[in-house]
């Protein structure tokens, strides 16, 4: 399992760079990184700041509306259940070595 959730979410940070090259806001990146983003920051709060930055190539230049728009979505919301599912059912350090790999896939 924590090798799968290391891969996962470093992958998934790694694909969200790639994603900033592009201007229209995918619901089900969105929806990952976010939940990514609350259960990193909960687990270790210091670090919330470099959690958040995980965020910036998926909004890139999304304006207030069309994230509050995503985030209203089936597919945002299965997304984020479905990686905060997984991420939940880690053990805490399985869980934290997780995050600071996202973190540093994404540096």
């Amino acid at each position: 399992m924590k090798i799968y959730l290391l891969v996962s979410l470093s992958a998934l940070a790694s694909f969200s760079l790639a994603l900033a090259a592009e201007s229209s806001l995918d619901g089900a990146r969105l929806g990952q990184m976010e939940a990514v983003v609350a259960h990193c920051g909960k687990l270790s709060p210091a670090d919330n700041a470099r959690y958040r930055e995980l965020l910036t190539p998926v909004i890139a230049d999304a304006s207030a509306e069309d994230l509050a728009a995503a985030r209203k979505t089936e597919v945002y919301r299965r997304a984020y259940e479905e990686v905060s599912g997984q991420l939940s059912e880690a053990g805490k350090e399985e869980a934290i070595a997780a995050c600071a790999g996202a973190v540093a896939a994404n540096n």
